[in-house]
């Protein structure tokens, strides 16, 4: 069985609604929680002007692995906290803001950053330290859901599809027609 601990995770950005979807499906995969002894997560917790906040208390490896790469690689910004695992890893905190690297931080059993004697040795000054706490800390700003924007077919014109979305005419079409017509 693999090690599990407490874990918890703060998503906020924008999504469209099928995307939307497809987070809800990778949430109820994960079987997170609104509250930390709370009810599963249903889409219908989402809150207007607010990150989802979600928790497990037997997350495995203390991470959400498949969630966290589909935020990532939607340019979702999280924040993920997660419990330490005696002879396995100590707490921590990760950070992802939207854009760049995601960035992890020791933590406390409750999830407050720490600042450890090599994170001290990699700063100069007290105010690079500050802005190492501060970017730990950062605000996940609110879910939003974008509306679909698709332009509905009947708006569609063959000029507007372009010659190769429309079969214009273009040289690999004829040549297709010709072959079949040789059959």
């Amino acid at each position: 069985m693999a090690d599990r601990v407490a874990a918890s995770i703060t998503i906020g950005g924008s999504v469209t609604g099928a995307e939307f979807i497809t987070l809800c499906r990778l949430i109820a995969a994960e079987d997170l929680s609104v509250g930390e002894d709370g009810d599963p997560f249903s889409p219908a917790d989402r809150a207007d002007g607010e990150p989802l906040q979600l928790f497990d208390h037997q997350a495995i490896g203390g991470q959400f692995a498949a969630l966290e790469v589909w935020c990532f690689q939607h340019g979702l910004p999280f924040s993920r906290w997660c419990a330490g695992y005696p002879g396995g890893w100590d707490a921590e905190r990760v950070v992802f803001t939207g854009t760049g690297a995601i960035e992890t931080y020791p933590a406390t059993e409750k999830g407050e950053v720490i600042a450890t004697r090599a994170t001290l040795d990699l700063h100069e000054s007290i105010s690079t330290l500050r802005a190492w706490f501060a970017a730990a800390d950062v605000e996940i700003p609110p879910l939003t859901i974008l509306p679909d924007v698709a332009t509905p077919l009947t708006d569609i014109t063959r000029a507007s599809a372009g010659r190769e979305e429309s079969g214009g005419g273009g040289s690999e079409h004829c040549s297709q027609l010709k072959k079949g017509s040789a059959q």
